[in-house]
């Protein structure tokens, strides 16, 4: 028993280090996955900003055509 009782703060210690360990990757992990996710929002942003210019270009070249 006293041989467990001395390596007891040794194995707290290194379950605290475990601990902060996996909090601290879990928070970079959702960051990350944030970061992520902002990235393909602006990539899916951009492309409908550009479907929509294509078509504004389609609608003045019909209306540029129909005036003449």
């Amino acid at each position: 028993m006293d041989k467990i009782s001395e390596f007891l703060p040794t194995i707290f210690t290194i379950l605290i280090f475990l601990f902060i360990w996996f909090v601290i990757r879990r928070i970079l992990s959702a960051l990350s996955d944030k970061i992520n996710n902002s990235e393909v929002y602006k990539e899916d942003t951009l492309k409908v900003l550009e479907e929509i210019r294509d078509e504004l270009k389609e609608l003045n070249r019909k209306n540029s055509s129909g005036n003449l």
